[in-house]
This record gives structure tokens, sequence and C-alpha cells, in this order.
């Protein structure tokens, strides 16, 4: 026993070592002949290619695909083969093809293809204007010698290739995912039978500028015969599931035609509506109902780029009921006879859907439709009876809409005219008209926390004109109620020339938080801006608001003339209120880019009262002033510009403004920062300026500070709001002040007031009263830093500042003395004859100039006068469309 495992040892060491040496020496091999097998591969191809192929690498493996040797061309690229083609032409791309062989057959030198492999990749078929084709790259073949390098296909895999086929000539496109496919058989022998399994993905096949399959799914597993001897391709009876439907399929390919059948009888007309409703809707409950649907397409075309194919696809639905059961949405006695054809020829294409008919809960529908001339498409149709919006939504998945809802009532008759032009085709009503009856429609897009609902009104449309009639929509707490009347609309959807637009816009009350989109995207989701304001559209908009609610604020009464156009929207005559202020003047705002705005506002108020307006603004979020310490009523000119962004709002640092400001009977009462000052003061340092006294008198001062009248004009600029000097007279004390204040409230105040004030009681002569002549010593106090804790400091530089004034206006009033009093420099016409300083100084007034007046009477007339107008106009409308019914469209 234990010389048979000895023995038995030594046989697996044999082996072993055998094998290793065996794989040696075959590693070896690959390493010395690499290049001599690539090199002869990729010369033999050549041969049949009049193109040139660009490859990234070429590798040789053995043990990745064992038993086979392969051959991977890594990054293929083949530039298509048209004559004006550029390097970003493509005809095939392919990360990596894989030839297979066997590597007995290497060894004796024959190079047999047994498989091939097609990793992900493009494949780009396109027949020019001129019927030139961008795949002719084979070379024609030519009488030689034998070539040891041949196709001995037993298998080809495909897997993620994209396929397109554009032929510009006869206007058609197709284009479809291949997954995965796999085609096994003896490809060598004259005659066989390929074993064909697929799954792909048909993203369009389109006739001119009508696609008739759009991203349905489809899979096949058939046998298909091959007969090299009578070049013929041939499918008798196959199944291949397109949108997980059955259809039969008979093909037969010879070498100058394609003869194609694809049929379907007695579809179940729920299995229809759910696989094509529900393709992009998972966990949803699936229609139930009744009735059958068929399909029959024949197809024949000559085999070439400029063959154009003979189809006729008849399809119909027949007594088909479908309900959805999540919302209990019914459609019944459903009806549709259905033709494609093209046997008419290029030009003539057309299809038609006759006797169109549903029964929803709301009423009945009708209508029918063709559609003919495909490369510029005509619609002639009709339609009339009542559509149950979300039953549509369910059966039809409206792009980008989440959810919608209500009825709409269609009375319609119509022919569309389409216009190719350099920058996009148009679709304009040529015949005809219509009506649409909105009842109840809400709806809400995909990512948007937006709910519209309560949506009613009449919509009449013509070749030129239309007419809106009491279309009411909500929004949240929000409301709107439009009339109003469009004019040139054939030329406006043909770019021609600029929609006229004439509109009456009511609301009760506008809450601004309910236009805002609350859904976050994620982080990988890139926000798409698009233009908001209409580019060319003449508008005149009569604008009537109850109440407008931005965050706690209201404003009521809102009122103004609206001007849209050009991206621009301009409102004169703008009237409204907030915090019992009456506020007028004009706005204009233009959408500079997508969703990016530029504000300008010119406003102007007479009665603003503080009290109410800080309590209203909550303090402006600062406590230094409050709605308790402050009182009066001011009148305001207000110049502003700013831009805007819809997702940042007002860009604050690039706000620039002007604002005439009058305050009459102000006071300021208890302001905690005056307090500050005060104790600031109270320091060993001031004593030797301000005795204690005189402080306490400055402390009980400030603390009510009334004054009968203030003028400035105030600037913002930077993020920074500028107050040039002004002098505040006040019952308690004369203050000199100026300084600036940030939108982070950062400060720079500058005070002062003359020590004189300070006294308790007034200088007295034997003459009476001593009057002032501001020759007296002024204090100078400066305060600034942070808003909440301020530094407060005697202001040197201010002093200076202004003791070399007085240095310098004493001196010229010197001089002037001189010259006035004895003739001296009498021939310096700089130096002015000196004028005694008048003690009474002339207060500055601000002009705030007349305002017009806008009498609430007359604007109420002419609102009904424009209303009366738009009725009228609605009701013109309605007259002709009721002439343009006895037109007759051929649909047959």
């Amino acid at each position: 026993m234990e010389q048979l495992w000895k023995w038995t040892k030594r046989l697996l060491k044999w082996l072993t070592g055998t094998m290793l040496t065996i794989a040696l020496l075959i590693t070896l091999g690959l390493y010395f002949f690499k290049d001599n097998i690539i090199n002869y591969a990729i010369s033999e191809i050549n041969q049949y290619l009049k193109v040139r192929v660009d490859v990234g690498s070429v590798d040789l493996t053995f043990w990745k695909t064992f038993p086979d040797l392969s051959i991977d061309f890594k990054h293929v690229y083949v530039q298509d083969a048209l004559p004006e083609s550029k390097s970003s032409d493509t005809l095939l791309y392919s990360e990596k093809i894989r030839l297979r062989f066997n590597p007995i057959d290497i060894w004796e030198e024959n190079y047999n293809v047994k498989r091939i492999d097609i990793a992900p990749g493009k494949l780009n078929l396109k027949v020019n204007k001129a019927g030139e084709v961008n795949y002719d790259i084979l070379k024609p073949s030519k009488n030689k010698e034998q070539s040891a390098f041949k196709l001995q296909l037993k298998k080809i895999g495909i897997s993620e290739l994209e396929f397109k086929y554009h032929n510009q000539k006869l206007e058609q496109l197709y284009s479809a995912t291949i997954h995965s496919a796999n085609l096994s058989g003896n490809f060598s022998d004259k005659s066989f039978t390929m074993r064909t399994e697929a799954g792909f993905k048909i993203h369009r096949i389109q006739n001119g500028l009508i696609p008739f399959v759009l991203n349905q799914s489809a899979n096949t597993s058939v046998d298909v015969n091959i007969d090299k001897i009578k070049n013929t391709i041939s499918l008798p009876n196959g199944i291949v599931n397109l949108a997980g439907l059955p259809f039969n399929v008979n093909l037969l390919v010879d070498s100058n035609s394609l003869h194609l059948k694809l049929h379907a009888k007695q579809l179940a007309l729920t299995d229809v509506a759910n696989k094509l409703a529900l393709k992009e809707v998972d966990n949803i409950d699936k229609f139930k109902g009744s009735g059958t649907a068929s399909f029959d397409l024949k197809l024949d075309t000559e085999l070439g780029p400029e063959a154009f194919p003979m189809v006729d696809c008849k399809f119909s639905i027949n007594n088909g009921k479908l309900t959805e059961p999540s919302q209990g949405l019914v459609l019944s006695s459903i009806n549709l006879e259905g033709n494609y054809s093209t046997l008419k020829g290029k030009g003539n294409e057309e299809l038609r859907l006759k006797n169109v008919s549903f029964h929803t809960f709301s009423g009945p529908f009708r209508g029918n439709l063709k559609i003919h001339q495909f490369s510029q498409p005509i619609y002639t149709g009709n339609a009339a009876g009542s559509i149950d919006l979300a039953m549509i939504h369910a059966l039809f998945k409206i792009p980008k809409m989440d959810k919608i809802s209500g009825k709409v009532g269609v009375d319609a008759k119509f022919q569309l005219m389409t216009e190719i032009t350099p920058v996009g085709n148009f679709i304009y009503v040529n015949e005809g008209g219509g009506s649409a009856d909105l009842r109840n429609v809400q709806f809400q897009m995909e990512k948007d926390s937006r709910n519209f609902n309560g949506i009613n009104g009449l919509l009449i449309l013509n070749r030129h004109q239309a007419a809106l009639e009491n279309l009411r929509v909500r929004l949240g707490n929000s409301d709107l109620q439009l009339n109003g009347m469009f004019d040139q609309i054939e030329g406006f959807l043909q770019d021609k020339n600029d929609l006229l637009v004439e509109v009456t816009a009511d609301s009760k009350k506008v809450d601004l938080a309910d236009f805002t989109n609350q859904v976050v995207l994620e982080s990988n989701e890139a926000k798409l801006t698009d233009w908001l304001l209409p580019n060319h559209i003449d508008g005149d908009v009569t604008l009537d608001v109850g109440t407008i609610i931005l965050d706690a604020h209201r404003f009521n009464n809102i009122h103004g003339n609206m001007a849209v156009g050009n991206r621009t929207i301009t409102i004169n005559q703008l009237t409204g209120s907030n915090a019992e202020a009456t506020v007028s003047g004009a706005l204009t705002v233009s959408e500079t880019a997508p969703e990016h705005f530029e504000l300008a506002t010119s406003l102007s108020s007479n009665n603003i009262y503080f009290k109410p307006l800080f309590k209203e603004w909550n303090n402006f979020d600062q406590q230094v002033i409050t709605a308790d310490n402050i009182s009066g009523k001011a009148e305001v000119v207000l110049d502003l510009k700013a831009p805007f962004d819809v997702g940042k709002g007002i860009e604050k640092e690039k706000i620039l403004a002007q604002i005439q400001l009058r305050i009459v009977n102000g006071n300021l009462k208890n302001v905690s920062t005056f307090k500050q000052l005060t104790a600031d003061l109270k320091t060993p340092k001031t004593r030797m300026i301000l005795k204690p006294n005189e402080v306490a008198a400055l402390e009980g001062k400030l603390e009510n500070i009334s004054f009968a009248t203030l003028e400035n004009t105030i600037y913002i600029k930077n993020s920074t709001i500028i107050i040039p000097k002004m002098e505040i007279k006040s019952t308690a004390i004369d203050i000199t002040t100026e300084g600036t204040h940030t939108f982070n409230n950062l400060i720079d105040y500058k005070f002062s007031f003359r020590l004189r004030d300070l006294k308790l009681q007034k200088d007295e002569s034997e003459f009476g009263e001593v009057i002032d002549d501001e020759t007296g010593m002024r204090i100078y106090v400066r305060m600034h830093g942070s808003l909440d804790k301020p530094i407060i400091e005697w202001d040197k530089n201010s002093r200076k500042e202004q003791a070399r004034e007085n240095r310098e206006a004493a001196k010229q009033e010197a001089i002037s003395i001189l010259k006035s009093e004895f003739g001296l420099f009498k021939n310096d016409t700089t130096i002015k004859a000196y004028q005694p300083k008048v003690q009474q100084r002339e207060e500055l007034r601000i002009e705030f100039g007349k305002e017009e007046t806008v009498d609430p009477v007359e604007q109420k007339k002419e609102k009904q006068k424009k209303q009366n107008k738009l009725t009228k106009f609605g009701e013109k409308l309605k007259q002709e469309n009721e002439k343009e019914k006895e037109l007759e469209f051929t649909i047959d």
C-alpha cells in the first residue's frame, strides 16, 4: 500500500510538472509569436477594407478565453466613408472587438475565426441627401490566392450596441440599442439555420417628421434560415415581443428585395393598455376591462439606399372598455380604425385615425384625424366631446407631469400646417378653429411641490386669434382670474411677428410662498434654467390684486397697468399700500439671462408712519431702534436698481438706491445706543471736558428727542447705506451726524454737538438772552464697529478737520473784510467782499414733484371698458367658429 502511495505521488508530481511546462511553453509561445499573429490578422483584415481603422491597442489572450485563443481590438474607431465626413463622424466605435480562434489552427497557420464578440459601442449608418452611403468600406472581391485567414463562424455576440440608420434622402430614421444579441449557427455552410436570441430597445422609428415608435422594448428568439446559394434569408414564422406584446413575423430577404409581414390578431385591449401605458410606471394597479385590438403590417421594399419602402399597416380597437382601479376611472365604448400607408409613394404617405370614440363619466367623445405629407406634415381633423385628463395621463403618461385630473370639453374642426424654417419647425392653424372648456382641472409637475387646481374657463381659438373667458386658477392660498384676447397667432407661431395680448388679471390674494417649489433636488441633479419672461409678445395687462403676501408682510389694493414684451415687464401707475402707507410709482423687471432679472423701480409715498412701519417689518431685524422708540411721519421718494435671481433672491451687494427722505414731527425715545453713548462719556478722561452734570444733562436730552423736520438724501451702494452729513434740530439738542451702515450691521457713525447746548441755563446779559453765534466748543464722538457691540470714542479726526475748515473760513473772512473796509486786494477777483453771516440758516427742502394722481372711479371705468371689449371679442370668435364648422375637411 505504501508503495502504491509513493507511485501515485510521483505521478501527480509528473502531471503537475508537465501541465506547468505546457502552460509555460504556451505562454512563452504567445509572448514570442504575439506580434506575428496580431500583425498577420491586421494585414488580412485591411485587405478587405478601403477606409482607415483606428485601434487604441491590440492584445492576444488565451487563458481568459480558454480553450480559445483571442485577439482583442480595443477602442476600435471607423470614420464614415462619406466624402465630406469629419473625424467626429463615426461609422463604428467599439470598446472591444474580440476574434476567437482555435489555438491548434493557429499552430498550423490557419487563421479560422470561429467567434466574434462586440462589446459596448455605436454603429451609425447614414445615407445623405445625394444617396451616398457612409458604410461603403469594403473593397471589391478579386481573384487571388486563397488566404489562410477565414471566417468559420459559429457564434456572434453583441452587447450594448447603439444602432442608428438615418436615410436623409428618404427622410427615414431608425434607432435602437441592442442590449444583448447572440447569433449562432454554422456560418461557413452554404445553407444553415441561425439561432437568434436578442433583447433590444427601439428608441425611434420615424418617417419625415412623424415618429411611429418611441422607446419600446422588444425581444425575440427565432430560427432564421440562410441559403447562400439562393442568396436568401427567411423567417417563415417567428414571434417578436414588442413592448411585451406578441407579434407574428414572416420575413424574406433576397439579393434584391425585402418582404415583411407583422401581425397580431385579437390582442386583449387590457394587455395593450398595460404594456404600453405602464412601461414607465412601477407598482401601479393594472388596467382591467374588455375588448380587443388588432394589428396587421405588410412591408415590401427593394434593397438599396434609394429604395422607398411600401408599407400598408392597419390597426383597430373594437368595443373596448378600460378601468383604472386606483382612481376608479372608466373609459368605455372604445372604438378606433387606423391605417398607415406609403403605397402612394414618397411625399404622399398618410396616417388616418377614423371614428375614434369613447365614453367617460363626463360624457362621450368622437373625433377623426388625418396626417399626410410627412416631410412637412398637414394635420386635418375634428373633435367633439369631453376628455378625462386623468384617464389620458394614466394611459399615455404625459411627459414631466406627475399628476393631472379634470375635464376638458372640446369642439373643434381644424387643419394645421407645418412650416419649416432655419430656426425650427412651427405648426399653425390654416383653417378652422374651436374651443376648449376647462372644468375643475388640476395638475402637478414632476419634482415640483406646486399644485395648480380649480382651473376653470373657456379658451376660444381660430386661425389668427384667441380669447380667454374667465380662466380661474388656484395655487395654494393664491387665486387668479384672467380674461383676454390674443391676436396675430399665426405669425407668432411662424416666428414672423409678436403675439398681441390684451388681458385683465384679477386676484383676491397672492401669497408669494405658494409660487416657490419646495422640492429639494438631489445633490447630483443639475437645476435646469429656462427663460421665464416671454420674448416675442406685445402685451397689455391690467392688474388688480387685493392682497400680496410676502412672508409676514401684506401689500394691499395693488393696481397697475402692465406692459409685457422682449423679456421685460413694465408696470406704470402702480399703486398699493403697506403698513398704513400708500405707495405709488413704477416698476420694471427685465430678464437678462434665464431666471436672472434686473429690477428697477421708482416709488414714492407721503404718509409713511414709523410705528406701524417698524412693527410690520419687525424693526428691520435690529433692536437699536424699535417701534417703541420711534414715531413720526415720512415722505419718501425711492429710486432703486437691483439684480434678482430666482434661486438666490435679490443680490444685495449689487443694490443701487437713492432715497429722498423728509421726516415731519419725528421723535426718538429711550434709544439704547444713546444711553450707551452717555454711559461711555462717564469716564475720568471725559471729566476734563464734560462735567458730570453736563453728561447727565446730555443723557436727559437724548432720552426724548423731537424734531419738526428732517431732510436728507440717503444712498445704498456696495452693500452699504450711506448717510450724508445732516443736522438734526430738536427740542433737546442740535446734533450733526453722518455715517455708513453695511448690510452686515457694521457701522461707522459720527456725531457732534456744541458743549453750550448741555448747559442747564441760558446765558443772560443786561440786554437779555445771549444769541448763540455758533462759535462755541463742539464735542465730536464716533461710534463704529458692530451694531450689537459698538465702539464709542472721541472723534479726533473730525475735530481736526472741523478746526482746519474753521481756520480756512476765518482766513477768507479776514481777507474779505480787508478788501471791503480798506480797499486791499482790489485786483484779486477771487476774493469776495465780506458779507456778514446771517444767524438763521436756510434749511434744505427736497421738492418731491407732483405725482400723477389716479382716480379710482376712472380706474374702474377704464377696466370695465376693457372687460366689455374682451367680452365682445370672445363672442365674435364664437360666431366665426360656428361658420367654420360648415367647412368640410376630408378625413377618409
